[in-house]
């Protein structure tokens, strides 16, 4: 009898410590997230010519940022422990006949001015570095366009939203991993920031 107990028992407690995990991987991984728009910039030109360069940036990320509808700026750096970088991705692609588009791979071309960019595969993995100076996350790169043509650039490859950057401290140890959805200036409905070479 004290067995079918001490069973029963144990498969209770089962149960309970079951029922009271969560299955939201956000809960799981200490993640928060917040929404602030225009985090990221393209510093657009009229038109663009071969040997030029389009440059990306950080556009004044401070550590303090402005969630929409809210009254009080979010401390980044404190509410992710002190998390030194912010990262998101982009691609740029080449038109090369009727809906089809080739990646563009930049090689030495991409030039680093603040933070940097590397390309990784199919994408370009962008790092915002904290600056204990200005309290910003700088990033700023360059691309070299080498080649006339059709080109867009596109933030959406590693992201649920396509008219959005979407970025993710770099926290250590247990510390809460701030994702920020960054609505950007200057891309259409699809996405994408479309720009042509002479």
């Amino acid at each position: 009898m004290k067995t079918i107990k001490y069973f029963f028992f144990v498969a209770l407690a089962t149960v309970l410590m079951a029922a009271d995990c969560s299955n939201k991987d956000a809960e799981f991984y200490n993640d928060v997230f917040a929404t602030v728009p225009n985090l990221i910039a393209i510093e657009t030109q009229t038109s663009y010519a071969v040997n030029d360069v389009l440059w990306i940036n950080s556009n004044n990320f401070s550590r303090y940022i402005q969630e929409l509808n809210l009254v009080n700026s979010l401390d980044a750096y404190k509410t992710t422990g002190g998390a030194q970088s912010f990262n998101f991705s982009y691609l740029i692609e080449k038109y090369v006949s009727a809906d089809n588009w080739v990646l563009v791979s930049f090689g030495s071309n991409l030039i680093n001015n603040k933070g940097k960019s590397i390309e990784t595969g199919e994408f370009i993995n962008a790092t915002c570095v904290y600056n204990q100076t200005t309290e910003n996350y700088d990033f700023r790169t360059g691309l070299k366009l080498t080649q006339a043509g059709n080109y867009r650039i596109s933030f959406g490859y590693n992201s649920t939203s396509t008219t959005s950057v979407e970025l993710r401290s770099d926290s250590v140890n247990n510390n809460l991993f701030l994702n920020i959805d960054s609505p950007i200036t200057g891309i259409d409905s699809s996405g994408f920031y479309n720009f042509t070479v002479n």
